[in-house]
This record gives C-alpha cells, sequence and structure tokens, in this order.
C-alpha cells in the first residue's frame, strides 16, 4: 500500500488518483451549481419571489401593474392595477397582447361593469362613484403556453405601461 494518499494505488483497489481528483472537481462543480438553482428558486428567478416581482408605470402616472416577471406554465400570476386621478363616469382599462388568448383570467377584483374583447385585446370597464379619485383591480392570470408573454395595459385610451413576462414550462 502506498504511503501517500495522492498516489495511486492497486491494493486493495485499483484506483488512479488524477481520474480520482477530476471526478471530486466535477462533484464539487455540480454542487454548486445545484446550489446556485436553488437559491435563483427562491430568490424568484423560476417564480414568485424577490427576482420576478416588478412594478412599472405610465409617464403621467396614472397607471402603475405589479406583476410578476417570471412564472410558470400553468400556475397562477397575480397582477395588480393602480389607477390615479379618474376622470368621467366610467374608467376603462384594456388589457392588450398577441398572446391575449393563451392567458386565462382565474380571479378579477373588483368584478367589471361591463366587459368585452376586440381582436387581441379584452377590454373592462367600471362605473365610477362621485367621490372616486383612485382603484385598484386585482387580475389573477394564468399562462397555458411557455415563452414571452408582451402585453400593453392602458387606462381610459391615455395612460399605458408595456411589459413582458417569461413563462417556463
Amino acid at each position: 500500500m502506498a504511503d501517500n494518499e495522492n498516489e495511486s494505488r492497486h491494493y486493495p483497489v485499483k484506483e488512479n488518483m488524477p481520474w480520482q481528483r477530476i471526478d471530486w472537481r466535477i462533484q464539487h462543480a455540480g454542487f454548486v451549481l445545484l446550489l446556485l438553482i436553488v437559491f435563483a428558486g427562491a430568490a424568484g428567478l423560476f417564480s414568485k419571489g424577490w427576482l420576478s416581482n416588478q412594478s412599472v408605470s405610465s409617464a403621467d402616472k396614472r397607471l402603475s401593474v405589479d406583476y410578476e416577471r417570471f412564472g410558470r406554465r400553468e400556475s397562477n400570476m397575480d397582477m395588480t392595477l393602480r389607477l390615479k386621478q379618474l376622470r368621467g363616469d366610467y374608467y376603462q382599462v384594456r388589457l392588450r397582447g398577441p398572446q391575449l388568448d393563451d392567458i386565462q383570467l382565474q380571479t378579477l377584483q373588483p368584478q367589471p361593469d361591463d366587459a368585452w374583447s376586440t381582436g387581441d385585446s379584452l377590454v373592462l370597464r367600471w362605473k365610477r362613484r362621485a367621490d372616486q379619485q383612485d382603484a385598484t383591480v386585482w387580475i389573477g392570470t394564468q399562462a397555458q403556453d411557455f415563452g414571452r408573454y408582451r402585453l400593453t395595459v392602458t387606462l381610459d385610451e391615455t395612460s399605458d405601461v408595456q411589459f413582458s413576462q417569461f413563462v417556463y414550462p
């Protein structure tokens, strides 16, 4: 038996230490990669979390959208619309995007007084109370396919925001 632990042995088991060291390095790299994936997932790279939560506002600050940048196919993704400086008897929100057919609305609060779709748009309209200046709309969606979803949200045909979400398989 060899006195040096770093030399190859032939007894009791034949082992080649240079290959053994390569194997140890591969195991170490795999362990580090696995830890990075776990920490990235916990931080929200694959769905809900710090890296996924995003907020975007219109230029005039009348509309802001809080949404999840990353999600998984057929899992719930939340979106919060904050509407400010409402005018007129009604306020209207339009959701527009080429992949809107691949998104299911799971929840919508408050329920709109009127809703319709045209082409690649979904229009939601609520009656404004006399003293109402602001409103919040909560939308729960579920993507039916994977890929990049580009959406535009418009308030009263004047304030709009654009954003994209990436859905993993």
